[in-house]
């Protein structure tokens, strides 16, 4: 054994003879009790807040009544909670009523001493600062500026380490900065500047990473980044360093005040290597949740990983498995009463057991591959930086008895191994601070430990989950000595990142042919099976537009855990073939690269629009301009329509927004983005209810993609408030400085219900009423037509059933011979029977050609739409049996493509394009906006199943009959009852599509009062068709002098599982083209 070996012992045998316990007794009741940990501790920040409270004491409680003396106190009120004793009571878990407010201070304080085993009495714990325990929750992850900011200055808000602060600079230092602030997510173009510099100026080699409010900056010394946190990696000891920040601007806008630290780093040598080991709870041996191991902190399974959400349910536990290796600093050279460092190197890994992937916990996510249930393989957890940290005495007693306090700070990447569970949760988590007690008993070091993730789950919900660490660490000299051989060995990665799966993806990837699904705004995602270096993907992407590689500056990069998201400047575009090439320098964090490899794809092509685009979805909202506003009754009104004596609509309901979601906006064609102004063409205001008048014009950020808008208000919305958005419009093509405009110029449509051939129309204006925010998940869909793929509400062919044109007839064969099935987003139309009257008189009628031919091909009409969702929770039947998710759709309108019935005699008889909306229901106490009800069932073979009944209302404003003149239709707000039903399936990039069928069959039966010239020797048409025969049908039209009035009865009908919907979900990962 080595001198330096033999030095390096002495901290763990320091800690292993001093180092305090948790189950002794003190006897002597004249000795006051004490708490002895706390999470959060006295003194954390950034805490979540969706956490429980957790105390324990140096004894056992024996008061009955503990709730009634703990006060927790945060934003100048009370929170109210629930208590659960743990540990026979010498822990007490303190769960509230109600989220804690983000940005906020609370403080837990107790009204009067709390009554323990032994006549003990404890009073308010302190470590720091005033009386009780302080401590503040995280800034809102919403992109709200009120909730996200924690400050009205942009500043950092505390560094960890710093000189001065409980936790001091050490060679061995990772630096966290905790923002006021979120940081734009490009902040480097932009010119911002993190960095570490030595006494000379230059710049020393550091990981960096940047997540919302939080930046880490890891020193990395050796050359080779396998090396970063081993022996070599340290700074120099009583040099003088400095940390800056520079010209670091903020996703909300500002740039951060000019931000520079000194520091001189303490030496921590020599030093000793413990394998931390994370302790089975008995999961992984065959143990039941009942009888595994718990934690003696807050009573969850030891290492178990349990994920709380909406979408998923409560998802868990998953065993946590294997171990890490902490480097300890030289105890000897720290004094007692002071903190000693400890380290665990960038790249140590912790794996998770597998687990069923379910959708709100009860319904199974079906692998399209293998048509079992999806699992997650393993779930892994890859340290992106050094976690640092520091073994302390207890801050609340001086009490030798009680154990030590444990910090240490971590950024994690997390995945798992199976592709589709990995794109919808890989991600960095960054600040991630654990909160825990250190024992030594019989020579082995025990650590227990609580720390809280909140990942972003398939980017649409904040999910969380607590973790009740366990780990234990053998002190003695064999196995530290072992420990530090076997560091770089177990450590030791010599495998570079495989691709799991990638967006679009592959041609056989399911669906199949997964590029024509990608739209201009869409990113490239391409998801592997491991932490990725920043560095590399800066530079390892090239992308060829038709063979020419577009330059590296505009192509946005953007990397989150395992996870490239790729969007060059402008968008995709339709038409273009793309080559995407992965070049082998790309590496992990090891500095293995991966395969090199070309993924090759390309959007549609599509024709000029020249039509106007509308809006698809209007969150909050309906999209269509309204008459007959009433505030004071809550309703908005009708939408206009060109029905005679209209509008005859429903009145719809004013809607409401919760205050800490944006509004958003999705169209149907590419927008030119120049043209949606925030206080010009896009305008936000407080509404007074009295009068309907402006009261304020609304400030935030507008957030724009090609499709897609999202306004994210400077302060949340005031719940009961009344708001307005406006969409101007225009009526010429080309006025894009007055109006929201496509890509191409023309101006949105407004009025389709009016005339949804013509261009633009009045601006359009939506009311809407704050209100307190709720905990379901707000996700939205859209449809993307197999054909009318420009959105202009025509097939660009010269025939409807052309196989060879821009958007080709491309329907699959049904069962019934000689027709064919709706393809995506298409539906089918039908005359029953083939007739119709008209005056009376029996006549064929067919649709797309006439009765006597036969045309399966033009059958169809196409829709274009989009649709909002609510993921509300478990769905019950009236027995109270859980029979699925609850899900509530937001009523949105369609627009579809027109359709043709030729009546014998009179000719084709064109509906023009087709409106068609969703409508209402009754409101109930628990969807009081009157929302459609759906629900996610399991289906009979296993699979997820989408059910809901709905009424749509159909509208053919300019319905035109040729050879007769039209007086009145009543093709307005006709009624189509639906029953609709569907598979879910999710894609390996993490999407989820929605594909339903009509299991009914609506009758369409459409009036229309024509005036027809008749030959002038008979009364009537029908006198004249019944002397003359069916020959008489034509004949009988010839004089254009003699007319008569009448009915003519089309009787449409949609066919069972005529009518084929399909959705998808947005992008996991995004690049908005203006943030």
């Amino acid at each position: 054994m080595n001198y330096k070996n033999t030095l390096a012992l002495l901290p763990a045998a320091i800690l292993a003879a001093c180092g305090g316990g948790d189950g002794q007794t003190i006897n002597a009741p004249q000795t006051p009790g004490a708490v002895v940990y706390s999470y959060p501790s006295d003194g954390q920040g950034e805490v979540s807040p969706k956490s429980d409270l957790v105390l324990r004491f140096s004894h056992a409680l024996s008061d009955e009544d503990v709730a009634s003396k703990i006060r927790v106190v945060g934003g100048g009120s009370e929170v109210a909670f629930s208590t659960e004793a743990v540990d026979g009571g010498r822990s007490l878990k303190i769960t509230p009523q109600d989220e804690l407010q983000p940005g906020t201070d609370y403080t837990v304080e107790f009204s009067e001493n709390l009554q323990a085993e032994g006549n003990r009495r404890i009073a308010t714990p302190n470590a720091v600062g005033p009386a009780g325990i302080q401590f503040s929750t995280r800034g809102g992850l919403t992109g709200i500026a009120g909730l996200d900011n924690t400050d009205a200055t942009f500043k950092v808000a505390e560094m960890i380490p710093a000189a001065g602060s409980v936790f001091k600079p050490m060679d061995i230092s990772t630096f966290r900065l905790r923002l006021t602030q979120p940081v734009h997510p490009e902040w480097k173009e932009l010119g911002g500047v993190i960095e570490i510099t030595n006494s000379n100026g230059e710049t020393v080699p550091a990981i960096v990473l940047v997540k919302g409010r939080l930046v880490t900056i890891d020193p990395c010394i050796p050359d080779t980044p396998e090396l970063c946190g081993r022996d070599d990696d340290f700074l120099t000891p009583g040099e003088t360093y400095t940390i800056s920040v520079r010209n670091l601007p903020g996703i909300n806008g500002g740039v951060l005040e000019s931000f520079s630290e000194e520091l001189t780093p303490r030496d921590t040598g020599p030093r000793v290597v413990l394998f931390q080991e994370v302790i089975d709870s008995g999961l992984n041996a065959g143990s039941t949740e009942s009888d595994a191991r718990r934690s003696k902190l807050n009573g969850q399974i030891i290492n178990g990983v349990t994920l709380n959400s909406v979408l998923q349910g409560t998802a868990g536990p998953s065993q946590q498995t294997g171990g890490l290796f902490a480097e300890l600093a030289f105890a000897p050279a720290f004094e007692a009463d002071e903190p000693l460092p400890l380290r665990v190197p960038k790249g140590s890994v912790l794996n998770s057991s597998s687990l069923d992937v379910l959708i709100n916990g009860s319904v199974p996510v079906i692998n399209p591959n293998t048509g079992e249930i999806q699992k997650t393989g393993n779930i892994k957890v890859t340290m992106l930086s050094d976690a640092t940290g520091y073994l302390m005495p207890n801050p609340y007693t001086n009490d030798l008895s009680a154990p030590r306090h444990v910090k240490l700070f971590m950024d994690v990447s997390m995945n798992t191994e199976a592709a589709q569970p990995n794109a919808s949760l890989s991600q960095n988590l960054l600040g991630v601070e654990l909160t825990g007690i250190a024992l030594v008993e019989d020579g082995t070091l025990t650590i227990d430990a609580i720390g809280m993730v909140e990942p972003n789950l398939l980017g649409q919900e904040v999910t969380d989950s607590t973790i009740a660490f366990h780990i234990e660490a053998a002190t003695d000299a064999t196995s530290q000595l072992d420990a530090s051989d076997q560091r770089n060995t177990e450590l030791e990665d010599l495998t570079g990142p495989q691709l799991v799966s990638w967006m679009p993806g592959p041609d056989e990837a399911i669906p199949g042919n997964r590029d024509q699904l990608q739209r201009p705004g869409d990113p490239i995602v391409l998801n592997f099976d491991e932490p990725l270096d920043s560095d590399s993907v800066a530079s390892e992407f090239t992308l060829l537009a038709d063979g020419t590689p577009i330059a590296a500056e505009d192509l946005r990069r953007k990397l989150d855990g395992t996870v490239v998201v790729l969007n060059p400047v402008g968008g995709l575009q339709h038409g273009v073939d793309y080559a995407l090439q992965i070049n082998g320098s790309l590496t992990d964090l090891a500095g293995n690269s991966t395969t090199s490899q070309t993924l090759e794809f390309a959007l549609p092509e599509i024709a000029p629009a020249e039509a106007s685009p509308i809006a698809l979805t209007t969150y909050p909202g309906y999209p269509c301009v309204t008459t007959g506003l009433d505030l004071t009754n809550e309703t908005h009104g009708q939408c206009v329509d060109a029905a005679p004596d209209g509008p005859r609509g429903d009145v719809l309901p004013l809607t409401t927004l919760p205050e800490n979601r944006p509004i958003v906006v999705l169209f149907s064609q590419m927008m030119d983005l120049a043209s949606i102004r925030d206080k010009e063409t896009f305008v936000v205001e407080k509404i007074d209810p009295n009068t309907g008048d402006p009261i304020a014009t609304v400030d935030g950020r507008l957030e724009k993609n090609q499709h897609r808008i999202r306004f994210y208000p400077d302060e949340p919305w005031e719940v009961d408030s009344y708001y307005r958005y406006t969409l101007a419009s225009a009526t010429a093509v080309d006025n894009c400085a007055n109006a929201l405009c496509s890509a191409e110029g023309y101006p949105l449509q407004t009025d389709l219900l009016v005339d949804p051939e013509d261009i633009g129309g009045p601006d359009m204006e939506i009311y809407f009423k704050g209100t307190s925010a709720v905990s379901s998940v707000f996700t939205p869909l859209r449809n993307l037509t197999t054909r009318d793929t420009n959105a202009n509400f025509a097939i660009d062919c010269p025939t409807l059933a052309d196989t060879d044109c821009e958007e080709p007839f491309a329907h699959k064969a049904s069962k019934t011979p000689g027709e064919f099935a709706p393809v995506r987003n298409a539906a089918k139309m039908a005359v029953t029977n083939k007739e119709a009257t008209a005056l009376g008189v029996p006549v064929g009628a067919s649709v797309g050609c006439p009765a006597d031919e036969s045309c399966p091909e033009s059958k169809f009409i196409y829709q274009t739409m989009g649709l909002n969702v609510e993921v509300v929770g478990p769905a019950y039947d009236d027995d109270g049996n859980n029979i699925g998710v609850r899900v509530l759709l937001y009523p949105t309108m369609v627009a579809a493509t027109s359709s043709s019935v030729f009546l014998d005699g009179f000719g084709e008889n064109a509906t023009g394009p087709l409106a068609l909306r969703m409508r209402y229901v009754t409101p109930t106490e628990d969807n009081p906006m009157g929302l459609i009800e759906g629900v996610i069932v399991e289906g009979p073979n296993g699979e997820p199943r989408f059910v809901t009944q709905t009424d749509l209302s159909l509208d053919a404003p300019n319905l035109s009959l040729p050879l007769a003149q039209a007086l009145e239709h009543d093709l307005y707000s006709k009624v189509i009852p639906l029953d609709l039903d569907g598979p879910i399936i999710f894609f390996d990039d993490g999407r989820m599509q929605i594909g339903i069928l009509n299991n009914n069959s609506p009758a369409i039966t459409v009036n229309i009062t024509v005036t027809i010239p008749i030959i002038n020797e008979f009364l009537s048409y029908s006198d004249c068709v019944a002397a003359r025969g069916p020959t008489g049908i034509v004949s009988c039209l010839s004089d254009p002098d003699t007319t008569e009035s009448g009915d003519i009865i089309i009787p449409l009908a949609i066919p069972t599982q005529g009518i084929s919907l399909n959705f998808i979900t947005n992008p996991i990962k995004e690049i908005p083209e203006e943030y």
